[in-house]
């Protein structure tokens, strides 16, 4: 396996921590399914991650570190939220303003909304294509639209619902038809 550079390198790692922001994380998967190379580092790296979280005992960190973290962390999301616009009460997005964007071979997505702790789009999966192996950091709510998907050995059709807690991976959803998708990512 050819070393990744620095950059690349942290990337990865954050990639497979399921750090990155999603726009990060759809970029480099795109690098990841064009670049055997990269795709190899990237199993490697979840191979050794898998490995690392089963071989660690779990320790109880000391009753002030935590604290600490949790004011930290409490602080941190009460400042983001403060310099966040607020969503409006009244959203619209008009199919004539429509911006979709590839993602993958086949694969569009159309942003409808997104705030800081969901976000709804649209995917389009064209006939034969499918969608990369990806791991949920929020729920994932989807509802057919038309055509059909299998997701995970599952076949859903229009009218279908597939709910993906958060933590969970999709191995490779796979529409033989096309289909068309409404997903939203939430907390619960």
């Amino acid at each position: 396996m050819k070393r990744l550079t620095t950059p690349d390198a942290a990337r990865a790692a954050a990639f497979v921590l399921g750090a990155l922001p999603p726009d990060a994380a759809a970029e480099l998967q795109e690098r990841v399914d064009a670049s055997p190379a990269l795709r190899e580092a990237i199993e490697s790296l979840r191979t050794v991650t898998d490995e690392l979280l089963l071989a660690a005992e779990p320790v109880l960190p000391r009753a002030d570190v935590r604290d600490r973290v949790l004011g930290r962390v409490a602080a941190e999301a009460a400042g983001a939220a403060s310099t966040r616009p607020p969503l409006p009460d009244l959203l619209f997005a008009f199919d004539a303003d429509a911006a979709w964007t590839d993602f993958g071979p086949g694969l569009e997505r159309r942003v409808l909304s997104r705030g800081p702790d969901a976000a709804s789009y649209v995917v389009r999966v064209a006939p034969g294509a499918t969608i990369p192996p990806h791991d949920h950091r929020r729920v994932e709510h989807s509802y057919i639209l038309s055509g059909s998907i299998d997701v995970d050995g599952t076949m859903c059709h229009p009218g279908d619902y597939h709910r993906a807690a958060a933590g969970t991976r999709h191995v490779a959803p796979y529409s033989a038809e096309g289909c068309v998708m409404l997903i939203v990512e939430s907390a619960a």
